[in-house]
């Protein structure tokens, strides 16, 4: 099968790393033509910006990254049944790299369902593939283990990160801004982690709960209010007044989130705290 090409393996990984080829992928699997789908990407990615727009303008054409090539090879060659077979090889391998980095059981449950911004479980769901996961998690688990086991590097930069970021949620952070992107706790320690390795420098944020504001809208058009838990119904100009830095993260469905912080420069992890 092609996902077993070396040159293919990692490129199929696009479906769970890249928004407008997880949409692609699933359009597929619910049996849409390539027409369908990049009518209806090129209508939701209004919403982001200009290289998602790009992106999808130029979805099912030569201009495809590989990894979508290969995905829709493996539909056009093997139909909906090899997606779903790529879909089961991007989450066992999902899985067997969570346990190389210590995961226990739980964890890993945990991370099929909240992973990736919850495209993991998306993509089991559309593929219907989440009772075969979730029933069979202690024997895929058996054969992991089996053949290989866990870095003991990995295992304490595992707890390090635990430890860290269940330190800021005890202090009241909701979200981490890092170089002006809002991401949950969870992703944001292992992406300021992974960028202090390369650049020894870098710009955060703390988003705590008075600095989170969801947009609201009636039939799905936007109202130009903004919602948070403690202070209620806000405008986006009394937000600006507030004198923060502001952050903005649109949702599948176009909804954005603001976050509110103050930016700081930090050179180590434990910076954060």
């Amino acid at each position: 099968m092609l996902i077993d090409d070396m040159e293919h393996h990692d490129a199929v990984k696009i479906m769970i790393t890249n928004m407008i080829a997880l949409e692609a992928t699933v359009g597929l699997l619910r049996g849409e033509s390539p027409d369908e789908i990049k009518s209806r990407l090129v209508k939701f990615s209004r919403f982001f910006s200009k290289n998602v727009r790009e992106y999808a303008k130029n979805l099912f054409t030569p201009l495809d990254p590989p990894g979508l090539i290969v995905i829709r090879e493996i539909h056009e060659r093997y139909g909906t049944e090899g997606l779903r077979a790529a879909v089961l090889h991007v989450v066992l391998d999902y899985i067997e790299q969570l346990y190389l980095r210590g995961y226990d059981k739980e964890r890993i449950a945990e991370a099929l369902i909240s992973g990736k911004k919850e495209r993991i479980k998306y993509l089991l769901e559309e593929a219907g593939l989440e009772d075969c996961i979730y029933d069979h998690l202690d024997e895929i688990l058996g054969d992991i283990k089996a053949s290989k086991s866990p870095s003991k590097a990995l295992t304490k930069d595992l707890e390090q990160h635990r430890e860290i970021v269940r330190a800021l949620s005890e202090n009241g952070v909701k979200a981490i801004v890092v170089e002006g992107k809002p991401y949950s706790l969870v992703t944001g320690v292992r992406k300021v982690k992974s960028l202090l390795r390369k650049k020894g420098m870098v710009a955060v944020g703390l988003v705590y709960g008075d600095g989170v504001f969801k947009e609201k809208s009636i039939g799905g058009l936007s109202t130009g209010i903004f919602h948070n838990e403690y202070i209620g119904d806000v405008t986006l100009s009394e937000i600006a007044s507030r004198g923060m830095e502001i952050a903005l993260k649109t949702s599948r469905d176009g909804k954005k989130t603001l976050y509110l912080y103050r930016k700081r420069w930090i050179k180590s992890l434990e910076e954060l705290l």
